[in-house]
């Protein structure tokens, strides 16, 4: 046998390994082009869905709040669309419609109902999505009687 070559077969192990790396390599690079996409629309689906949560939640509490404003003594509806602006505001809901039931305090007895309903574009209030795919309106009620007579 001349130096070139050897009985142990060494040069056909290293190019079967180049290949086995080569082949490894590519084989990653195709699993990056997969579940890069997929993790990435993974991730903004689950920020907005969780923009949603918040708006209707927002929503909820600025309803509460409102109404709890409006079952007070001497409390009007202008006082209820207050509060309920003022917690808009503070979390930067942008487009809602506050709507108080009944509209004037004045003929309220106590146990008297009064309702609170807010509403608010989805657009302008999500993260992505919500703001070119889907233009719907979430909104919140909240309902409690009124605690005094004036």
């Amino acid at each position: 046998m001349n130096g070139t070559q050897s009985n142990t077969g060494e040069a056909p192990l290293r190019r079967r390994n180049y290949r086995r790396r080569s082949d490894r390599r590519a084989s990653a690079a195709v699993e990056c082009a997969f579940c890069i996409p997929v993790v990435l629309l993974i991730m903004f689906g689950t920020l907005e869905t969780c923009a949603g949560l918040y708006l209707k939640e927002t929503l909820t509490v600025a309803a509460f709040e409102g109404v709890r404003v409006g079952v007070r003594r001497r409390a009007s509806a202008d006082d209820v669309v207050a509060r309920a602006n003022e917690v808009l505001d503070e979390r930067g809901v942008v487009g809602a419609t506050v709507t108080v039931s009944p509209s004037n305090f004045n003929s309220l007895d106590a146990l008297d109902p009064i309702t609170v309903t807010i509403a608010a574009p989805t657009a302008g209030n999500s993260l992505y999505i919500f703001d070119f795919v889907a233009d719907k309106t979430a909104s919140a009620r909240c309902t409690m009687v009124r605690e005094f007579d004036d």
